[in-house]
């Protein structure tokens, strides 16, 4: 499913954690970096 589903404008990412906080900070961290990426 991932993978028909994912594109280039929607990709989709696999959060490995059993920890909340973590996968938290790890999703935030993928949304800051795909801004930075955007806005160069």
């Amino acid at each position: 499913m991932i993978q028909k589903t994912s594109t280039t404008y929607a990709p989709w990412y696999i959060l490995e954690s059993v920890d909340k906080k973590y996968a938290r900070i790890k999703a935030l961290q993928i949304v800051v970096n795909a801004l930075e990426k955007s806005l160069k």
